[in-house]
């Protein structure tokens, strides 16, 4: 099979834009909270996919702006969101328009440095920046076994490396990294779901992903079950302009 590039993956999602809304989890809302700054009122979810982030946005009270590049993904995102196509490296609001920008299992399609400057860009001054990372939690040994089908899907090392671009980040400061424990509940079809829509999956080719697919729904339990996640959640502040305030 010829090689899959990275642009081929970060889009072949639009392909399993159901499959990604049934199968994957949410955000738990303390790990929302702790990406928000005080008194924060309008946030952008940033590479939206189908809305699972800006629907806890939503539920916790804010004004939510959704920008996300694949039209297939941009459909199943909630009214109530003020949805835009866009990209991190192009995102199109003004300057300083946003309290909170969060990215939600994305940041690792972005091009980093104009990414970030993008971000700082559209952030009040004072505002922050979540990235927020959902992780089978792999020490349970079935959840494990999982995690196995489809590799480095779901590696420790590309969370690890989710850090790294804050290193320098231009008008960011205090980056703090914090992890919060949370489940999905779900049954073998919303475990076959999630599995089937991450991109190592949707390019693979169409044995090899029957062949996953099948291995996912051999491994579930049997009836409902709680699927268990780490979510890992990284943030921080934009620094105030020298002499300037955060909109109030």
């Amino acid at each position: 099979m010829p090689d899959v590039t990275r642009a081929q993956r970060a889009t072949s999602f639009g392909e399993q834009a159901d499959a990604y809304d049934r199968g994957r989890p949410g955000y738990p809302a303390a790990a929302l909270r702790a990406c928000l700054p005080a008194g924060a009122r309008r946030a952008l979810d940033l590479g939206a996919g189908t809305g699972k982030l800006t629907h806890g946005l939503l539920a916790l009270g804010l004004d939510v702006v959704a920008v996300e590049p694949l039209e297939a993904m941009r459909a199943a995102i909630a009214p109530e969101a003020t949805v835009l196509a866009g990209s991190a490296e192009a995102i199109p609001l003004p300057d300083a328009s946003v309290d909170a920008v969060l990215a939600g299992q994305a940041f690792h399609w972005f091009d980093p440095s104009p990414a970030l400057a993008e971000i700082a860009r559209v952030l009040c001054p004072g505002g922050t920046v979540g990235v927020l990372w959902n992780r089978f939690d792999d020490r349970v040994p079935w959840v494990a076994a999982v995690t196995e089908v489809f590799g480095a899907e779901d590696r420790a090392s590309l969370v690890r490396g989710l850090q790294a671009p804050w290193t320098g980040a231009a008008g960011l400061s205090d980056p703090v990294s914090q992890t919060f424990a949370h489940a999905q509940r779900g049954d073998a079809g919303v475990l076959v779901d999630n599995v089937a829509s991450r991109s190592a999956v949707i390019t693979a080719a169409p044995r090899r992903r029957k062949e996953m697919l099948d291995r996912v729904r051999a491994l579930a339990p049997p009836g409902a079950f709680d699927l268990p996640y780490v979510c890992h959640v990284w943030h921080a502040r934009r620094e105030d302009a020298p002499g300037g305030a955060a909109r109030g």
